[in-house]
């Protein structure tokens, strides 16, 4: 599993997971062919909705979160690393990309792909979590 962050600098227009739904829907229109399959599931817990795009052998999630978590983790990001844009402290809104493993690295165009997606956004600061890099 892997996990991308995209702290949203200057939104004033966020994500709820119907856009993210348009927007992903839009943009991998292209996978349909290839059996892609997009839906919304809730997390058990805080009932929170997000987008979950699966394919037959591999999936990835996507998630508007917002709050003192993502502040929390926008500021640990900005402490921890040394080029990390000084405008990603204090972010309170994020998209969060969760990718199920992909040990044959079959899915690897998927992840880039979802990457560009959201290193398309304005102002978006994009974090590998695994990797902790801030990526383009």
């Amino acid at each position: 599993m892997s996990v991308i962050h995209a702290y949203l600098t200057k939104s004033s227009n966020p994500y709820p997971h119907e856009r993210l739904a348009s927007e992903l829907s839009a943009y991998f229109d292209f996978e349909t062919k290839n059996g892609l399959k997009i839906g919304v599931s809730a997390n058990p817990f805080t009932k929170e909705r997000y987008v979950i795009l699966r394919w037959s052998r591999w999936n990835f999630s996507a998630h508007f979160e917002t709050g003192p978590n993502v502040v929390a983790d926008a500021n640990y990001v900005a402490s921890a690393l040394k080029d990390c844009p000084p405008e990603v402290e204090d972010c309170a809104e994020r998209i969060r990309f969760v990718f199920s493993p992909d040990d044959g690295r079959e899915f690897t165009n998927h992840i880039i792909w979802a990457i560009d997606y959201l290193s398309a956004i304005p102002d978006a600061i994009i974090f590998g979590e695994s990797q902790k890099t801030i990526i383009g």
